[in-house]
């Protein structure tokens, strides 16, 4: 009886031990679960973003994979970060094909923020702006201040109902010229020109159902021809293939003014879409920037989805001295203020 009562006090283990190594258990379970969930995170997140990524290469084949060439910026972004968290998670494979989508990415955003080539404008300069003043928005007084700063020839103006020409009419005092398609329906256009206009109409382009605004500016001893248009959202098939149409129709009457022709507004495609790229080859048009950088013109408040919508196409031979992005007017796009020349 005493070599076994003394067996058992040798298997005894003290209580406060036993709760001491349950308690070193939990912090490394805990922590371990918290890894597994990071490195989860990071590979789930990682597969949608590479397979955006392979969506993009269908962008000229169906609508909604174009929809994913919009988001360049965000998608090399998010990639680029998640390519970081596999680093430290010492995923080799996974670090390195985030890596390459993000570049993926990267390359045609760096494409687009490069300066084009300083021109050597010649001669008299015209000034216009371009705002989306949103249907909705009735922010009616900071529109009309930052117009009066900014001072431009002509002002194109989309998206304006009745209430929003009586609330503009005070503009006419000093731009005499006005042409204009008000409607209810957020397609609603209208262009102020302080400068005679030669045979301003508003036409409706082929494909399109929505008005767009022509006029000749004299610039010079020659003339500029503009069209300022507001294509429909890719909202859906429908809508998708309406604003297709409107851009080739728009790149068939560039092509018509080679040399002279300038588009200006919210044509509802980024950059990096495959049918902006048709476009300009249609078109024979250039997207001049004088600067470095990607300003987005629509949805400003919300990184994750901002795009720069609004645009100034131009042909060879007419250079763009000057681009900005105006302030924030009560719209969910700003204004975009162009100065042109000859080259």
């Amino acid at each position: 009886m005493g070599r076994e009562a003394a067996n058992e006090r040798c298997l005894e283990v003290p209580m406060d031990a036993q709760d001491s190594s349950e308690t070193q258990a939990l912090p490394d379970a805990a922590a371990r679960r918290r890894k597994v969930s990071w490195i989860g995170l990071v590979e789930s997140a990682g597969l949608l973003g590479i397979l955006a990524t392979v969506a993009t290469l269908f962008g000229a084949a169906h609508w909604l994979p174009e929809l994913t060439t919009h988001f360049r910026v965000q998608l090399a972004v998010a990639l680029g970060v998640l390519a970081i968290g596999a680093l430290s998670a010492r995923r080799g494979i996974l670090t390195a094909l985030l890596a390459a989508a993000a570049g993926f990415h990267a390359v045609p955003v760096f494409l687009a923020a490069r300066p084009t080539p300083p021109a050597a404008p010649a001669g008299p300069r015209v000034r216009l702006v371009s705002l989306n003043v949103h249907t909705a928005n009735r922010a009616f007084g900071r529109v009309l201040d930052y117009l009066r700063q900014e001072d431009p020839d002509l002002i194109l103006l989309l998206e304006v109902d009745a209430h929003w020409m009586r609330e503009l009419a005070i503009l006419t005092n000093g731009y005499p010229t006005l042409v204009a398609d008000v409607r209810e329906d957020n397609f609603g256009i209208a262009l102020f020109s302080r400068r005679p206009l030669t045979a301003p109409e508003v036409v409706m382009l082929e494909g399109s159902e929505v008005p767009s605004i022509i006029a000749g500016i004299a610039l010079g001893e020659r003339r500029l021809q503009l069209l300022g248009t507001h294509p429909v959202p890719p909202a859906s098939p429908d809508g998708a293939r309406e604003r297709d149409a409107q851009l080739l129709s728009i790149g068939r009457w560039a092509a018509e003014h080679r040399g002279a022709a300038v588009v200006l507004g919210d044509l509802n495609v980024t950059p990096w879409s495959p049918v902006f790229h048709a476009l300009l080859r249609e078109g024979r048009l250039r997207r001049p920037h004088p600067g470095w950088g990607i300003v987005a013109t629509w949805q400003l408040q919300n990184p994750l989805i901002s795009l720069p919508l609004d645009h100034c196409l131009v042909s060879p031979g007419i250079a763009v001295t000057r681009l900005t992005v105006g302030p924030e007017v009560g719209s969910d796009h700003r204004p975009l203020s162009v100065e042109l020349a000859w080259e």
